[in-house]
């Protein structure tokens, strides 16, 4: 019995794991999607306008 806790202790932190890291993964390509409609919005000279 304690060997079968392991082992589904053990699969619960990988599937923890693997979900965090499809949470980041999702947030860093909205990030990247957010600043490129940003860009494009604004267009590529926003950097040369006069203060």
């Amino acid at each position: 019995m304690s060997d079968e806790n392991a082992i589904n202790e053990a699969e619960r932190k990988r599937r923890q794991n693997m979900r965090s890291i499809a949470i980041g993964l999702a947030l860093v390509g909205l990030v990247v999607l957010f600043y490129a409609a940003t860009v494009i919005h604004l267009g590529a000279n926003v950097a040369n306008r006069p203060m």
